[in-house]
């Protein structure tokens, strides 16, 4: 079992539900649609500009029971979400979730918007001229299997009085509140008019209501006059706690925010060395070369050899640090011919290098190329090993997503057609490496646990083992991966001796000697008084609130010292951190060293505090 510091519960979920022979080859099987019961068939599309719209998947439990679950939007019929049964199938229990109205939407995404528990659905609309009802779907779960849709009642309706090509969408703690906000995406409308908007959640005053507050962040930036985005993800790039903002677009306007801390974006994209995929589509951001800090990989198109057109094509862009990447597309051997749209990280062989996936396609001009499957060779390149995995599907991709829906410790994966049935693949590798999986839930962040950064330390006398995840709110190109932070372990044996998440809040969780091949449920926890977050109350915390005293914060944030949540660092929050003086155990697992009480200290309104040992902020 788990040794925990300050974690107060951490339950293993694991179980496998039903076994599966091994393929001739390869590590993937294609299951037929009697075998999944996903039935379906995608829209061949509807024309908004000069691009097809076929819809999108995203993958989550929706009711709670420990599976993972799959929603579709349809442009040419009603929304399809199946329930995972646990056998290997799914059932379609639309109608009765209450998905009856054929509307054209495009991009779905789960998230607990509300923080009840429960996770929601916000989907996008390709409306054009000829189409009524000018808007986006916000789905709230009522818990017991349905859901109600209320955009226009809680703000995320983002009507217009223009035809909109909504797209992907993404999740994501932006300030840092504990409320999930939502950025937005359009492609080819006047950027006046866009419809990609940041919706900043009202949290506790409202939760799950949203207010626009794309100006006031400064995210009403565009390149160009026209706004081509596609797919937005929240992501702490820089790592300094604040969830930044990449978004992959068409036509020179990708671009990547950077998150000042205090409500507001700075375009960063020219400085870091990005946004120079000429027609960005589908995006995905993880730590591929192990060393710590997040890389974004962008598809785009290559017509023609890209040799000769070195400016064209997917971009792999490798976080360096300090705000800037370096191109490493060619090096790493990922920017093949093509027509490439969603893209995902995924280890599929769980050997502790994450690997790539992407779709591929476009009617008239790449009729039949793959879904295409790197390996990641662990120095930096990729082989590409599409067919001697299994991977065989042709038709024309868009959407993809990577799940775990028979909870065997291995990423399966769903590929989204434009014009044809969806195709999943089930991951049936028998190559008995190790596996582990992490399920957050935020307390004080939002319930998701969206935006919070695990490593693992498999074995604290090697380094170099360590690897990073963050858990996302999407979008890898209309679809949205499970939520869960996967890591391979390859041939590793024995426990694993560290992981530590660093949440949203700035709570900093640890757990050691963590029994491998098993879902880790990690609930975040907060032990009162404990402001930087290492399982103990001692000077550091009492130092942080004496170095921000009287001083207005962000509300909530307990390692700017301000455990109780009105903004302002005063008595009641000293109160808390003397009150549970010397409670709680440090995340080295060992004994402190008693700390005496400290004397005299009397504080009374406004009075002036000397700080013993002020520090800044922590990063997470």
């Amino acid at each position: 079992m788990p040794r925990m510091g300050q974690v107060w519960w951490a339950a293993p979920c694991v179980g496998v539900l039903f076994a599966w022979s091994s393929p001739a080859w390869g590590a993937f099987t294609a299951v037929s649609a009697i075998d999944s019961g996903i039935t379906h068939v995608q829209a061949a599309g509807i024309q908004s500009g000069s691009a097809s719209m076929t819809g999108g998947a995203t993958a989550g439990d929706f009711d709670g029971d420990g599976l993972v679950d799959l929603f579709f939007t349809r442009i040419d019929g009603a929304d399809v979400l199946y329930k995972n049964l646990g056998n290997g199938s799914f059932q379609d229990v639309s109608l009765s979730a209450g998905f009856t109205a054929n509307l054209p939407t495009n991009g779905p995404v789960f998230g607990d918007i509300d923080n009840d528990g429960d996770l929601d659905l916000y989907v996008s609309a390709v409306v054009p001229i000829s189409a009524p009802g000018n808007r986006y779907y916000l789905y709230i779960n009522n818990g017991d299997g349905t859901f109600s849709e209320d955009a226009v009642a809680r703000g995320a309706d983002i009507t217009t009085t223009i035809p909109t090509s909504g797209m992907g969408i993404a999740l994501g703690d932006y300030n840092r509140d504990g409320y999930l906000d939502a950025m937005t995406s359009d492609w080819e409308v006047l950027a006046s008019q866009s419809s990609s908007r940041l919706l900043r959640n009202q949290g506790t005053a409202n939760p799950g209501h949203f207010d626009d507050v794309t100006a006031a962040a400064g995210l009403n930036v565009y390149p160009k006059t026209t706004a081509y985005r596609f797919a937005p993800r929240f992501s702490d790039m820089d790592g300094d706690g604040n969830p930044d903002i990449a978004i992959a677009a068409d036509f020179l306007t990708s671009q990547l925010f950077w998150n000042n801390g205090d409500g507001t974006f700075i375009d960063g994209t020219t400085a870091a060395n990005v946004g120079t995929d000429r027609a960005g589509m589908g995006s995905t951001i993880g730590d591929y070369d192990g060393d710590g800090d997040l890389d974004w990989y962008v598809t785009a198109i290559v017509n023609g050899d890209p040799a000769a057109a070195p400016e064209f094509g997917n971009r792999l862009y490798r976080n360096e640090g300090n705000r800037v990447f370096s191109e490493q597309t060619d090096a790493a051997g990922v920017r093949p011919e093509g027509w490439w749209w969603a893209a995902t990280w995924l280890d599929y062989d769980n050997d502790g290098h994450l690997d790539l996936m992407a779709t591929n396609g476009f009617p008239g001009v790449f009729d039949a190329d793959p879904t295409t499957l790197w390996h990641n060779n662990g120095d930096g390149t990729f082989t590409d090993v599409t067919t001697t995995e299994g991977i065989t599907d042709t038709a024309q991709g868009r959407g993809l997503l990577t799940l775990d829906y028979d909870n065997d410790g291995d990423l399966d994966t769903l590929v989204i057609n434009h014009g044809g049935a969806p195709v999943f693949y089930r991951n049936d590798s028998a190559n008995g490496n190790a596996w582990l999986r992490v399920k957050t839930v935020g307390a004080e962040s939002n319930r998701d646990g969206i935006g919070a950064r695990i490593i693992i330390d498999p074995d604290n006398t090697v380094i170099g083992d360590e690897q990073l995840r963050e858990i996302d709110g999407g979008t890898n190109y209309l679809s949205q991966n499970q939520m869960t932070a996967h890591f391979g372990l390859g041939a590793f044996a024995g426990n694993i001796d560290n992981i530590t998440i660093n949440w949203p809040s700035g709570i900093v969780q640890q757990f050691f000697d963590v029994a491998p091949n098993q879902v880790l449920l990690a609930q975040e926890t907060y032990l009162p008084g404990d402001l930087n977050g290492d399982g103990f109350v001692g000077i550091e915390d009492l130092n942080i609130v004496l170095g921000n005293w009287n001083q207005s914060v962000v509300s909530g944030l307990h390692q700017l010292g301000d455990p109780s949540g009105d903004g302002f660092v005063g008595i009641e929050d000293l109160n808390e951190v003397l009150g549970n003086w010397n409670a709680g155990l440090p995340l080295t697992g060992q004994p402190p060293s008693v700390i005496p009480e400290p004397a005299g200290l009397i504080l009374l309104g406004s009075a002036a505090v000397l700080c013993l040992r002020c520090r800044p902020r922590r990063g997470l």
